[in-house]
């Protein structure tokens, strides 16, 4: 089984590229648990953050289930897949754990450091469709991912400063936007990105703090802890009226904020920051008279700055997730060979056992106990080197598999027990998994991936819409 990632970030494509390849979460859990029935995947974990979508999986196959994913994410963003290629990356075995180390340490966010990322990676793991679709090796590689970022904030000063897109973001307004301290300011969403800019926003200071969010009673709790008041989304265009600068933060598949809210252009308020992924504004409230949007984009702008000033830090960082890696991948080598390992000495200690027994017949007890004692002890000296040689063996290097494969044959052991059972044939053709992410069962043809990412030039193409 080999770890992999598939995924897209603030690093490799703009918040509107973005939005096309973003999915709900709940379709992505419905997926992936398909591809589990089918075979296809072993273990999955999705992180989504306001900055990236990310799939993180275990499979024996991992090119035959990256290539179907990639076909899948084509189908959906309706992106050709050399355009995907381009705005999405992949990483197999090592390399997939160092990333998702960097992406917990901060060391693959735009503000290095930022705080959120390590909560977002926590809420990941503790996500309840996480219960259904990960297995031991995510559970333990994301464990590790969470210890390493503790480490990192712990073992150097990367996070001193505006460690989060939301202070990122405040600093900005601070510096466009006048006289913060007498507007109005109405935060969309209670969520944990809407609940941190309504808190910056009341900490330094504006006239007036209004949260909406879709429960009623979450606005007015966090509001009310902020001196501020609690209102419901669906009185949205009443409060935009009474708004001066509106932060969009809430989690939602549609825009909250478009055109048609509000008639008369005077009721719009002048500013707008759009903190959410997908965005919360639509693209033409900019175009309206007197009307400022910032998005995602214009904050990772800005906080050029910050990376600056933390990148003293970064080798410090970089060196404590180079020796978290390594740690993660030596266990993970060990228990790649403990199913060789396991046979090959339950075989040999069986053995010994068996020839005792058959050279204890007919003698005292005590003397077949100790003849049981030196077959075991005997068996378990012979068998310490090649136990040594298996457990340090990697599997992934031609030497590795080859001790590993000799040892299976030396000893007898039957390699479709160190292997478990082949998994069961299944189809790879996107139509049977796309309804499940809300794709037409046959796409728009999509071209096959040429790049240097391309995992599986074998994989059938995506058959083209039928003709009506």
């Amino acid at each position: 089984m080999e770890l992999f990632v598939l995924g897209t970030s603030q690093t490799v494509a703009s918040a509107r590229l973005r939005e096309r390849l973003h999915i709900d979460l709940e379709e992505v859990y419905e997926a992936v648990e398909d591809l589990m029935d089918r075979g296809i995947l072993d273990e999955a974990i999705p992180l989504a953050t306001c900055g990236r979508l990310e799939l993180y999986c275990a499979a024996e196959n991992p090119g035959r289930a990256l290539g179907l994913l990639r076909r899948l994410s084509s189908m959906y963003s309706e992106l050709p897949g050399h355009e995907l290629d381009i705005y999405s990356y992949a990483y197999r075995g090592e390399d997939a754990v160092r990333h998702l180390l960097r992406v917990a340490a901060g060391l693959d966010s735009v503000v290095h450091g930022e705080v959120q990322i390590l909560g977002q990676v926590r809420g990941a793991l503790h996500h309840p469709g996480t219960d259904r679709t990960a297995g031991p090796l995510l559970h333990r590689l994301f464990q590790r991912a969470l210890g390493t970022g503790k480490r990192v904030r712990t073992d150097t000063e990367i996070g001193r400063g505006a460690a989060s897109l939301a202070s990122a973001a405040l600093s900005m307004l601070q510096r466009e936007v006048v006289e913060l301290e007498s507007m109005c300011v109405l935060v969309l969403g209670a969520g944990d990105t809407g609940a941190l800019m309504a808190r910056l926003l009341a900490k330094s200071g504006v006239g007036e703090l209004v949260v909406a969010n879709r429960t009623l009673d979450t606005a007015w709790e966090l509001a009310a802890d902020l001196g501020g008041r609690g209102e419901s989304l669906e009185d949205l265009p009443l409060l935009l009226r009474e708004a001066d600068l509106v932060v969009g933060a809430v989690t939602a598949t549609e825009r909250l904020v478009t055109p048609h809210l509000l008639d008369d252009p005077e009721d719009w308020p002048s500013f707008f920051l759009d903190m959410a992924h997908p965005g919360n504004i639509a693209p033409e409230v900019a175009s309206l008279e007197g009307v400022r949007v910032f998005d995602l984009d214009h904050v990772f702008e800005r906080v050029e700055a910050a990376r600056a000033a933390r990148a003293q830090q970064i080798p410090h960082a970089e060196q404590i997730v180079a020796e978290e890696t390594d740690c993660f991948v030596q266990w993970l080598r060990s228990r790649e060979n403990v199913a060789v390992l396991r046979a090959v000495r339950r075989q040999v200690l069986e053995l010994a056992k068996d020839v005792a027994e058959e050279h204890a017949q007919g003698r005292p007890r005590e003397e077949r106990e100790k003849m049981r004692r030196l077959a075991r002890s005997l068996a378990r000296t012979l068998l310490h080197p090649p136990t040594m040689a298996m457990r340090e063996a990697d599997p992934e290097s031609s030497e590795g598999r080859w001790l590993l494969e000799s040892a299976a044959t030396l000893f007898g052991v039957d390699p479709a027990e160190k292997a478990g059972p082949p998994a069961a044939a299944e189809p790879t053709d996107p139509d049977v998994v796309a309804p499940r992410l809300g794709c037409p069962r046959t796409g728009a043809t999509t071209s096959s991936n040429q790049g240097p990412s391309a995992e599986t030039p074998s994989e059938p193409p995506v058959p083209e819409r039928a003709a009506s």
